[in-house]
């Protein structure tokens, strides 16, 4: 197949789809806005750049060579990633088949940012052949707010690259007996990194032995730095910037506990990530989030904005050993069960050739 995708050159997420299909042999070439360092090693990439700074004024300039490059490139299948951005061009392209991926904010978030973006996110996702959601939450969502025949909509989640992402299956506490408390959610307000920082000074209160790793990157990186030297902890706490991909285990296996306080999400890859790595987590309950974890089985669920109930779980789980074990242990199972990425992308590339068939 000739398969040409839309999407942010610069995610991982893309980065691994595309990758995936060149090495069924498939003919690849992705179309995004900015120049990107990941490697797409056979893929043929196709940087669209604007003189607008602004992401919606430079939408047209940009749509226009993008649909004299698919009318040149003639593909069998176009596929959008993020529908808010990339998305929003498969509306006006008369290509078929085509598909949409939501990702999670381009659903729940941005379409309620104005009434136009509402229309265009519909527009786009009707015009769309297929459509997937990385969770049945948002699935749902694209079906009851957006008016989407539930017969296109499928659910694919990110799942994980489990063989990157596994189990070491070792002891969950180090020589000293400390803990180590992991949050890789970037410096986003969506992400609510606030939370866990102000929930810190409650914990270290009990336990002085337990040391916060958070790593990220954003534009709220100064106001959080500054808020954990507000609350003097900084000797509990240490910043990770920007990592390599393939770091990212080593990253979680030298963690005990893992934690995400979004206010929003869709499939979290980092959360699926720390479960197929064996970690004990604990997350807060929104988007379909509880897709994956069951409160109490598989890690813990809590809700958004609250410190104390944060602290709470981070100080029980610290506390025992043999509880961070079995959430660890039923986390990777659902995995196991649910979100290897390998067995995730055979049902998507049959689906591409399904549609392609028709």
């Amino acid at each position: 197949m000739k398969i040409c995708l839309i999407a942010d050159a610069v995610s991982i997420h893309t980065q691994r789809w595309a990758q995936y299909f060149v090495q069924q042999g498939d003919e690849v070439h992705l179309i995004s806005y900015e120049p990107s360092k990941l490697d797409y090693s056979g893929v043929n990439v196709h940087v669209i750049g604007s003189w607008f700074k602004n992401l919606y004024l430079s939408f047209f300039p940009r749509h226009i060579k993008i649909y004299f490059l698919i009318r040149r490139l003639k593909p069998d299948i176009v596929h959008a990633h993020f529908i808010s951005k990339f998305g929003f061009h498969v509306a006006a392209l008369g290509f078929s088949p085509v598909i949409m991926s939501a990702w999670g904010t381009d659903i729940l978030v941005i379409p309620y940012h104005s009434r136009l973006l509402w229309h265009f996110t519909k527009l786009s996702l009707k015009s769309s052949n297929m459509v997937f959601g990385v969770s049945d939450d948002i699935s749902r969502k694209i079906i009851s707010e957006f008016g989407v025949s539930p017969e296109i909509v499928k659910t694919v989640p990110f799942g994980v690259d489990t063989r990157l992402f596994h189990s070491l299956d070792k002891s969950n506490t180090d020589s000293e007996g400390k803990i180590t408390v992991l949050s890789n959610r970037n410096f986003l307000e969506v992400y609510d990194l606030a939370n866990l920082i102000n929930a810190i000074p409650l914990v270290i209160a009990r336990n002085k032995d337990i040391h916060f790793i958070i790593k990220g990157s954003g534009p709220l990186e100064k106001d959080l730095k500054e808020l954990v030297g507000k609350l003097g902890i900084g000797e509990h706490v240490t910043f990770i910037g920007w990592l390599e991909y393939e770091q990212m285990p080593e990253l979680l296996h030298q963690s005990d506990i893992y934690v995400s306080t979004a206010i929003s999400d869709g499939s979290p890859v980092s959360v699926l990530e720390a479960m197929a790595c064996g970690k004990a987590c604990i997350v807060t309950d929104v988007g379909g989030v509880s897709e994956w974890v069951k409160d109490g089985v598989s890690g813990y669920l809590i809700p958004p904005c609250d410190p104390q109930i944060l602290a709470s779980k981070i100080l029980e789980l610290a506390d025992n050993l043999d509880i961070r074990t079995n959430l660890g242990k039923n986390a990777l199972s659902v995995i196991e069960l649910k979100g290897d990425w390998y067995h995730i992308m055979e049902d998507v590339r049959k689906q591409y050739v399904e549609l392609v068939g028709k």
